[in-house]
């Protein structure tokens, strides 16, 4: 680094080639830590994905014990309306 400040230093072909491997280590670094990252991303899809199937489950039940319990309350209604209209006709 201080050879690179010398404004009286030529690079040489050994500088060139020190700076091309350095470039070349970063760019292995940053391209483990881009699929590291992409996996863990994929898997928290994955996760979620998961978990909104889970969700939709469990509120298909709630709609369904919705329906059924409506669909008594209004059978029970109806029931003690036509009864009660029968005996006061």
């Amino acid at each position: 680094m201080s050879l690179s400040l010398d404004p009286d230093h030529n690079a040489s072909k050994k500088d060139i080639l020190m700076l091309q491997e350095v470039i070349l280590q970063v760019q292995l670094t940053t391209e483990s830590q881009y699929h590291e990252l992409k996996h863990e991303i994929s898997d928290v899809r994955s996760d979620l994905h998961k978990e909104i199937a889970g969700v939709r489950t469990e509120m298909a039940n709630l709609s369904r014990q919705f329906r059924i319990t409506f669909g008594g309350l209004i059978t029970t209604i109806m029931s003690v309306f036509f009864v009660n209209w029968y005996f006061h006709q």
